[in-house]
């Protein structure tokens, strides 16, 4: 799967959504146990399960079989700026790794999640940068536990099947910080730290990630988020707090979802 788009416009990462409802509860906006209509799909067996990697949005242009831009977000990247230097270098680790074949690559824009040394504390524990595209998130780091765990969800209420996932959570390990060997222990006093996962990042299975507006955003039903921060029971630091290295909120205008 891949989100690819003419290279004559350029789009930002479609926002994703939360398949529960969210409200203000003792100052904090946290998952609700009602899952909204559009996206009960995650809950029917109809779904894929990924793991949310704690990176940073990026795209790259393709055209004639090369790279022809990087943006972050909306914003492209001047490479030889002092901050270029980790998204070329992530592009190059991932055509090095094949994740990224630009002689087969088609014209278009391609998305994915800047990993790495300067990226939000680096808890993957990279030496070099990493962009990972989500085609390869979706084809290699995906829950393989998912499928019979959404079947045990069948019949349930809403509640029910919160209570199950905000169980799940708390003990949701991540595939690639596994992948890497990095140990600790999970359960809900933990944060983000060790082999914590961000979260999940469900895909339609058999749908294209086709593009729609949606509380006046730009998104894809085919495609939702849910991070452990956003249960009441988390106690680290939640992801719609954390800053960047220039004080602007890293998900500015996300977390209203």
């Amino acid at each position: 799967m891949k989100l690819t788009y003419k290279t004559e416009n350029i789009y930002d990462m479609p926002k994703l959504f939360c398949p529960f409802e969210r409200e203000t509860i003792n100052g904090r906006y946290v998952v609700v146990p009602k899952i909204k209509d559009e996206f009960r799909w995650v809950f029917t067996g109809e779904s894929i399960a990924t793991d949310k990697l704690d990176g940073t949005d990026v795209s790259i242009c393709v055209k004639d079989h090369d790279v022809l831009s990087i943006h972050n977000r909306m914003n492209p990247i001047k490479i030889f700026s002092h901050n270029g230097g980790r998204f070329v270098e992530g592009i190059i680790q991932a055509i090095e790794r094949e994740y990224v074949n630009l002689d087969k690559s088609d014209d278009g824009q391609y998305f994915g999640e800047l990993i790495g040394p300067v990226v939000n504390g680096n808890p993957y524990q990279l030496e070099k940068h990493l962009w990972m595209p989500i085609s390869v998130i979706r084809e290699r780091y995906y829950y393989k536990f998912w499928p019979e765990f959404a079947k045990e969800l069948q019949g349930k209420t809403d509640a029910e099947i919160f209570n199950k996932m905000s169980d799940l959570f708390k003990g949701l390990w991540s595939i690639y910080k596994r992948s890497r060997k990095i140990q600790g222990e999970v359960n809900e006093n933990t944060g983000f730290e060790g082999l914590a996962s961000e979260g999940i990042v469900f895909f339609r299975a058999g749908q294209d990630v086709a593009l729609t507006s949606y509380e006046n955003k730009t998104t894809s039903l085919q495609m939702c988020k849910l991070r452990r921060d956003m249960f009441s029971w988390f106690k680290g630091d939640e992801r719609s707090k954390r800053t960047d290295e220039g004080g602007k909120m890293k998900n500015e205008g996300l977390d209203e979802r």
